[in-house]
């Protein structure tokens, strides 16, 4: 077992025994999974595909919401809280006795609000499964997306490192240029300062890719500390888009959405007629925002599409560019600066292509979760 899992299971062991968790709420059964996988999953290699797997497995707040998932198992379900409520409501006005207006109104006041409370208790054990995958979904959300960023970051810092070395020339030219008389202390003034701000955005890039890391690393069951190798993020693949419809998978996203089934479940267990009103009409615009929230992923996916071809074209034209420069290199007819820049802005649009692609793969991703249950309602 690695050092990340054997830290892991050592923390769910401590868990269990300070809080008398029971040991099956805390990751999945051993035969839930083939020996195969789980070995996978434990070993010190961080993969995207694996992500929606080491949140269930490893992720704090799952297991925390599987926790307290199990020990609702043995508390009342709705019925039984709104059927107490009733009971309560009719005992209080079992003791108006006619005597004492003023006590006689207050016990009839508190039988009709505890009547309300039976009325508006719609939350049961079926709400709260609904509620812990939703939750559960979405972090795998978060960490797919925290892992896009980390690469993004990574190719935005390879640029600003090469702005550097562009920069670091452009203050040495011109403080060349300041000493024969052709530019000013205020040109080399505004070359330091530019340099200055690369220097800065160089730091603050670096910390951020570090804070994604770790953010990685304690959302998918390693320490904070921890050095996973990282594997790079699938690339875009054109065929799915032939898979993608908004009409034919409305269906499915309607029928898989969570925050769906959470009121169409609360409609069921409501029993006044203003509140199943209510779950009705938010029923009702659910389904539509699911539509919407559908073509909306959809047209995501298209322009991301036009965005990353866009991004290929203008790489293709600086390679041109690129291979010019590198040719005046060879045969000296060409400035340590300008090929200097010809190589920043070479860098610059090749680097920008591979966003690209990162952010046309995210965006059939979301499209994907929402056909699986997360459409955007809200």
């Amino acid at each position: 077992m690695t050092n990340k899992k054997k830290m892991q299971f050592l923390l769910m062991l401590l868990t269990a025994a300070l809080m008398s968790y029971p040991k099956e709420a805390l990751a999945s059964p051993t035969f839930a999974r083939s020996d195969t996988e789980w070995e996978k999953l434990r070993d010190n290699t961080m993969e995207y595909g694996e992500i929606e797997d080491l949140i269930h497995e490893y992720n704090a707040t799952v297991l925390n919401n599987q926790v307290e998932y199990s020990k609702q198992r043995d508390d009342p379900t709705a019925d039984d809280v709104a059927r107490s409520y009733r009971d309560d409501a009719d005992d209080l006005r079992g003791n108006i006795t006619g005597d004492d207006d003023l006590a006689d109104a207050m016990a009839e006041a508190q039988a009709r609000s505890l009547e309300k409370k039976a009325d508006d208790n719609v939350f049961d054990l079926e709400v709260m499964r609904y509620s812990n995958l939703q939750t559960e979904k979405n972090l795998a959300i978060m960490a797919q997306s925290n892992m896009i960023s980390y690469y993004k970051s990574i190719l935005n810092l390879e640029v600003l490192k090469q702005n550097q070395k562009l920069l670091t020339e452009v203050l040495r030219v011109t403080e060349v240029q300041r000493d024969i008389g052709s530019s000013t202390n205020v040109d080399v003034l505004n070359a330091r300062n530019n340099l200055q701000k690369t220097e800065t955005a160089v730091i603050q890039t670096e910390a951020s890719i570090s804070k994604l890391k770790q953010t990685l690393c304690v959302m998918l069951g390693w320490g904070y500390q921890a050095s996973p190798d990282m594997r790079q993020i699938p690339a875009a693949d054109p065929a799915r888009i032939s898979n993608m419809n908004p009409d034919s998978d409305y269906s499915k996203a309607a029928d898989s959405n969570y925050e769906l089934k959470m009121n169409q479940r609360k409609l069921e267990n409501a029993v006044s007629e203003v509140v199943k009103d209510s779950y009705r009409i938010k029923i009702k615009d659910n389904k539509e925002k699911i539509g919407t929230d559908l073509d909306k992923k959809y047209r995501d996916v298209l322009q991301a599409e036009v965005a990353y071809k866009e991004a290929q074209s203008a790489l293709e034209e600086e390679s041109r560019k690129m291979e010019i420069a590198s040719q005046k290199n060879s045969l000296g007819t060409i400035g340590q600066l300008e090929y200097l820049q010809q190589q920043t802005d070479y860098l610059t649009k090749q680097n920008a292509l591979k966003i690209a692609d990162m952010d046309w793969f995210w965006t059939m991703e979301m499209y994907n979760w929402s056909v699986n249950g997360m459409a955007s309602v809200q």
